[in-house]
């Protein structure tokens, strides 16, 4: 089949993420052959609840290119109310981040951002909580636009208390600890892949060909794992404390 002919169906492909009640080997799945077809994928492949609270966690492509994958279902904890509850299944991860919601757009543009812009975009800084379970049977191992396509494994978001603002450049070695019903599954010191929370969502931000509604006023971006991605063996409450002053609770079942 040549380029001329070839038609690849990105609502297909979200409906087999969707409707899937086990993971999906890569092999039987259609591969994207560009960050925009895996894109396309995921803009078809969110919960419809998520209009009101559009998100995205950011990372990067093997060859370095910022790339981005839609958060949903997303979250919003309260202080007062009970823990969000995702569900669970056996091989789910999750992964305590720095997340942000931005005040202001930052739509694509030809001389990019500085770090000093895209902070000055930000509206308020919190700790978030990522649940992985990708629909993928390879999971992150799987040809990497399809692992985009997948949303980077994000099965959703749960956005905790406000942080202070020095967080965007202080995060790296404040205590952090994960447990769930009470047991330890993390403690240590928060740690970025690239030693700056901001990293890659500056990198998103400086791609000139994502969409250009994207990075827009009030979208929740989360910018990375603090500790990697850690086993979640059973179902229970899990709690995310960072600095022994922020707790984000969340409930798998």
């Amino acid at each position: 089949m040549t380029d001329a002919t070839r038609f690849f169906d990105a609502a297909d492909v979200a409906r087999r993420f969707a409707t899937a009640t086990d993971r999906i080997a890569a092999a039987e799945l259609p591969l994207p052959e560009t960050i925009a077809e895996a894109t396309a994928v995921q803009a078809a492949f969110v919960a419809p609840q998520d209009a009101t609270a559009a998100g995205y966690k950011v990372a990067h492509s093997p060859e370095g290119v910022g790339v981005a994958g839609r958060l949903s279902p997303i979250a919003i904890a309260a202080s007062d109310a009970p823990p969000a509850v995702f569900r669970w299944r056996e091989g789910l991860r999750v992964e305590a981040e720095i997340g942000v919601r931005l005040a202001s757009s930052l739509p694509p543009r030809q001389n990019g951002y500085s770090r000093d812009a895209v902070i000055a975009a930000i509206g308020a800084v919190h700790l978030g909580v990522e649940v992985l379970d990708s629909r993928i049977a390879e999971g992150g191992k799987a040809p990497f636009l399809l692992f985009l396509a997948d949303r980077l494994g994000n099965a959703g978001y749960a956005l905790g208390p406000e942080l202070p603002r020095d967080l965007l450049h202080g995060a790296e070695g404040r205590p952090l600890d994960v447990s769930l019903g009470g047991a330890t599954l993390f403690s240590g010191e928060a740690h970025h892949p690239a030693a700056d929370v901001l990293a890659w969502l500056v990198g998103w931000a400086n791609e000139t060909q994502r969409a250009e509604d994207t990075l827009a006023a009030g979208e929740i971006v989360t910018t990375g794992s603090l500790c990697g991605a850690i086993d979640v063996a059973s179902p229970g409450r899990l709690d995310v404390r960072l600095d022994a002053r922020w707790n984000l609770p969340v409930r798998f079942e």
